[in-house]
């Protein structure tokens, strides 16, 4: 195993992330994160690709995308130079010059393939990692003023609530005063990764072990990153909030306002 691999696996082993738990925070799918770690840099579709998988994985394992990406570089074998054959004029047409025309085609369509290959590899392990929604315009309705403003509305606020997972006027989050800090625990029924940070500063980054409780307190929010949300319970001043069950958070923040997902 190179420097690379060496170095992301061990920057991912001192987090106590597991590439599960990876993906779910990178979108990149774990066999393209196993490749990176064990130098498989060959089962990825090409060295653009690499390097930009290089640079999200580094930057979320707080390491230097750049010093990654250049000693991929200098690692790589550099592709041999395609030479352009030129028949010189007047000189006779052997089998050989006829074997490399018939194999023209061959060689395009298998140009074509590859780029097919490219495609399929992305669609399928890519994950999240792509921009997948190509928006195109749409004919308006003829009837636009019939349209219910209600219906308009309604749509607006589900829309709106989909963001906030906790608040009090759903009634499923306690009300604080303002002169009250934040006090939040955390029981973890599975283990689950956390970066906890109240106020803007980082009081907690690693693993919380099945069974294992913590809390912290904050005066204005308290942020929480984690992979498996399903893995823990939450309690606020000794409010029980219960489980945010198999939502898709990666991130979320808890005020006095309630619990915002923000990714």
């Amino acid at each position: 195993m190179t420097a690379i691999g060496h170095h992301l696996k061990e920057a991912r082993n001192k987090k106590g992330v597991s590439l599960e738990e990876a993906y779910a925070l990178t979108k990149i799918h774990p066999h393209v994160l196993q490749s990176l770690e064990e130098d498989k840099f060959e089962k990825l579709p090409s060295p653009l690709f690499v390097k930009s998988f290089l640079k999200t994985y580094a930057e979320f394992l707080e390491l230097d995308p750049r010093e990654m990406i250049e000693t991929y570089e200098k690692e790589k074998k550099k592709d041999p130079e395609q030479i352009l054959f030129i028949k010189p004029a007047g000189t006779r047409e052997t089998a050989l010059d006829r074997a490399r025309v018939s194999l023209a085609p061959i060689a395009t369509f298998a140009g074509f393939l590859a780029v097919i290959a490219a495609a399929l590899f992305l669609f399928k392990f890519a994950g999240g990692f792509l921009v997948k929604n190509i928006h195109l315009p749409t004919r308006a309705p003829r009837n636009a003023a019939s349209l219910k403003p209600k219906a308009v509305s309604a749509k607006k606020e589900s829309a709106v609530s989909e963001e906030w997972l906790r608040s009090p006027e759903a009634r499923n989050f306690p009300k604080v005063d303002r002169k009250t800090p934040l006090r939040l625990e955390v029981k973890a029924t599975d283990n689950v990764w956390l970066r906890v940070t109240c106020d803007g500063k980082v009081l907690f980054e690693s693993t919380l072990k099945r069974g294992a409780v913590e809390s912290w307190a904050a005066d204005e929010s308290i942020e929480i990153w984690t992979g498996n949300p399903s893995g823990m319970q939450l309690v606020l001043n000794n409010q029980p909030l219960g489980s945010l069950g198999k939502t898709i958070v990666k991130k979320m923040i808890v005020s006095r306002e309630g619990i915002k997902k923000i990714a």
